[in-house]
């Protein structure tokens, strides 16, 4: 593909972090600027910059032996990463109830949000779960957004990317989280506040366990002997 010349490193930065969220760069993937350029039809320094960026997100590490990889998480990760989400959604979803955001046209969005999430739930192929991840993203986005503070926003965005590329790489079935995401709905709906932080609480702390029981399992088949 070719792009933009004045947006290089921009796209070629959305390009990776996309592969890396949807799973199409694993963890511990070696991105080498060089057969990236190639791949993208552009030179090695804007991927460079990108890799950069992606580093900054917590998406790519720097290894002394192989260069900048797609980075592995590990339970201890998990553990800050959903620390992190609960602080920050907990607060945004108090902020924007107290404010009187959570109107019927929030609603509306957070619920063709959720159909969406729902269609593509049922983890049959990566590309489905990719897609099924995309909404749930975006129904955590809504509700953190409605606090209308940009900069809790973005750092909401990167802390869900980084729990997404973990969850691409583990098995299990995340059509759960659909039920979950409708209790919240449901409490938003009903215009409950304890029930709304309660519904989001709980959705939370059932993906946080489900994601450190995989991790888990996961380490354990990594460590077993062919």
């Amino acid at each position: 593909m070719t792009m933009i010349k004045t947006t290089l490193a921009e796209q070629a930065y959305q390009e990776l972090r996309n592969r890396i969220i949807q799973g199409r760069l694993p963890e511990g993937f070696r991105l080498l600027p060089n057969e990236l350029a190639v791949d993208l039809g552009i030179s090695p320094t804007p991927i460079k910059e990108a890799c950069l960026r992606l580093e900054a997100d917590g998406l790519v590490t720097t290894s002394s032996r192989r260069g900048m990889v797609v980075r592995s998480f590990g339970e201890t990760d998990v553990e800050a990463l959903y620390a992190a989400r609960i602080l920050i959604e907990k607060g945004a979803v108090e902020a924007a109830f107290d404010a009187g955001r959570f109107d019927l046209t929030l609603q509306k969005k957070l619920a063709e949000t959720l159909a969406q999430h729902k269609y593509f739930a049922t983890r049959h192929s990566l590309d489905d779960l990719s897609k099924a991840l995309h909404h749930d993203r975006a129904f955590h986005s809504l509700l953190v957004d409605a606090a209308q503070m940009p900069i809790i926003s973005e750092t909401h965005a990167r802390i869900v990317a980084q729990t997404h590329t973990v969850f691409v790489s583990l098995p299990g079935d995340y059509s759960r989280s659909v039920a979950e995401h409708q209790s919240i709905l449901d409490a938003i709906k009903a215009g409950e506040r304890d029930k709304i932080v309660q519904a989001l609480t709980t959705h939370l702390e059932m993906s946080r366990r489900n994601t450190l029981h995989q991790v888990a399992i996961l380490k354990a088949r990594k460590s077993t002997p062919a």
